[in-house]
């Protein structure tokens, strides 16, 4: 429960950008639940301020309350924060050029920084909302509320935060919505391919990068793509596989393995016994695929891959795991059997790790065991006229999800429900002339 706010000096410096002036300082994390709160006052309707409270609170920040109290190495970036009514006072000093150091080059000193650096006085009468940081202060909040210990270290963490003053008029307000929208609208999320490449936390990008540096077969020269999507064509000879889509098959394996939510297997990272059992999930499951479809373990293992590639992968069809869309639909294959027969969980403090990973492997192996027997040739049901279309000879991947729920319904994972959906769906994709049965096999 956030206290009553009383006089504080915060350090700080002075800046300005365009027609906003700033002042950056430090908080801890307890001072800025006290001071900093949701955004109730940047919509004279109060609904609407409701709105985005709510849509604030029941969006991450139970996921970010979970970082702070599990990751030790828990990192935020500055938040922006509109300082709506009193005044804060700033209290400015100078540096002396003749006390600096020795080292200090005057005639380098833009004079202005003189008057940049102080301390800012807020006196708890403020209003502060942050413009800029809503789901990271819901979480910190969360985080603190959820604490048990008194001995805890995270109510002194600082996070930094950039104060810009509010105007309540009618123009005022305006301008502070405007600043709101353009921070939150215009960041740019992460995207995957740069996940896969520098996140520490999310467990698929960690064991894709494991598996093109560490596990032969996928690490060896011009096998995987780096491109930022998942597309191959045919005249891709050498490549067997992109980088994306080693990232989403491991997503597709992990999930019904881990028992976890997606954003807790992208944002937990497990400890390091858990974190060994996750990569070497990883590379079973493609030697599994070695064992069960030999064309791609001879093409992985070749002397020269390309020449292999090239001879399953061509203009008038060839191999289904020799394309992404096959792969992918593979990896949903091998889920789906998961989730009807592992019970167990990952990451569970009572189990052992090793064991759990013997457990795992052998539902993986049940898994393709399952699935070693299907159709292989894209000029065959059930991709023929759905993902491979003849006259074209081009790929029609947005029919992958039928494909895959045909085969489930061939291997009977598909319920009757689902099995009357899929005929609706089949015939609004291709036609009402057709039917299931026709790419039965």
């Amino acid at each position: 429960m956030s206290r009553k706010p009383t006089r504080t000096y915060l350090p700080a410096l002075k800046g300005r950008v365009g027609k906003w002036a700033f002042y950056t300082t430090l908080m801890k994390f307890s001072e800025l639940t006290d001071r900093v709160h949701l955004s109730d006052e940047i919509y004279k309707n109060k609904k609407l301020s409701k709105m985005i409270q709510r849509m604030i609170t029941e969006g991450r920040a139970e996921n970010i309350a979970q970082y702070i109290t599990t990751e030790e190495e828990r990192f935020f970036p500055a938040m922006v924060v509109a300082v709506f009514e009193g005044s804060p006072n700033w209290l400015e000093f100078s540096i002396s050029t003749r006390k600096a150091p020795r080292r200090f080059d005057e005639k380098l000193l833009d004079l202005s920084k003189l008057d940049s650096f102080g301390f800012l006085e807020l006196t708890g009468k403020e209003k502060l909302f942050p413009l800029d940081g809503q789901h990271r202060l819901a979480g910190i909040r969360e985080a603190l509320s959820q604490l048990q210990s008194t001995d805890s270290l995270v109510p002194d963490d600082e996070i930094a935060v950039m104060l810009v003053s509010h105007d309540p008029s009618v123009a005022g307000r305006v301008r502070s919505r405007r600043l709101f929208t353009v921070l939150n609208k215009r960041a740019v999320p992460v995207r995957k391919h740069e996940t896969i490449a520098l996140d520490e936390d999310d467990v698929m990008a960690i064991a894709t990068r494991h598996l093109v540096e560490n596990f032969k077969p996928l690490s060896r020269e011009k096998v995987i793509s780096y491109r930022q999507n998942a597309n191959i064509t045919y005249a891709d000879r050498s490549i067997f596989t992109t980088i994306v889509t080693l990232y989403d098959t491991m997503q597709e394996v992990f999930k019904p393995l881990s028992g976890s939510k997606i954003h807790e297997l992208k944002y937990n990272r497990p400890s390091d016994d858990w974190l060994s059992v996750y990569l070497r999930i990883s590379e079973t499951y493609f030697e599994l695929m070695f064992d069960c479809f030999p064309e791609v373990s001879e093409a992985l293992k070749s002397r020269s891959p390309s020449s292999i590639i090239a001879e399953h992968r061509h203009d008038s069809g060839g191999h289904i795991l020799f394309r992404p869309v096959g792969q992918k639909l593979l990896s949903e294959l091998i889920s789906s059997y998961l989730e009807f027969h592992w019970t167990e969980v990952f990451e569970d403090p009572q189990d052992d790790p090793e064991e759990i990973l013997s457990k795992a492997t052998s539902c993986l192996s049940d898994a393709f065991d399952m699935f070693s027997d299907i159709p292989t040739d894209l000029t065959q049901p059930p991709y023929a006229g759905l993902i491979w279309i003849p006259e074209t000879r081009k790929m029609s991947i947005g029919r992958m999800t039928i494909v895959r729920d045909i085969v489930l319904m061939r291997y009977g994972f598909l319920s009757s429900r689902a099995g009357r959906l899929l005929s609706d769906r089949l015939q609004k994709s291709i036609g009402t002339e057709f039917s299931i049965d026709e790419f039965l096999w």
